[in-house]
């Protein structure tokens, strides 16, 4: 194995390892109704987007099972990571859609912030 195959070797063994037990065949699946239950705890929520969209600031937010204030899970995506930048994340909308992390909860509603594409499964 030459040097450089061997560096993308490791570092794909360091960061593609610990995403797969932390979100691999392991971890539960929710629905967006049932995230709440599940606060605290590395889930994939899984469910349709009722609308995605930039804020003013550019985070992004998808939210699940309605819309704002009436949402039952939020994937949020802040403006500083990459992904954040990546328009296609808007055509989310309406598509059923897998986010897997740790449910957090925000003015009692779950979420889960992304900062990796993937975390985030068009299904």
């Amino acid at each position: 194995m030459n040097k450089s195959a061997g560096t993308v070797l490791a570092v794909l063994l360091f960061f593609g390892l610990p995403m797969i037990r932390a979100f691999g065949q392991n971890a539960p699946v929710a629905s967006d109704s049932d995230a709440i239950k599940y606060a605290g705890r590395s889930v994939a929520v899984e469910g349709t987007v009722a609308k995605a969209f930039k804020s003013k600031n550019g985070n992004v937010f998808l939210d699940f099972g309605g819309t704002y204030p009436n949402e039952t899970f939020v994937a949020w995506i802040p403006v500083d990571a990459p992904e954040a930048a990546d328009s296609g994340l808007l055509s989310l909308q309406g598509k059923k859609v897998k986010v897997s992390g740790t449910i957090q909860l925000y003015r009692d509603k779950p979420e889960i912030k992304v900062m990796t594409k993937e975390q985030i499964i068009v299904e």
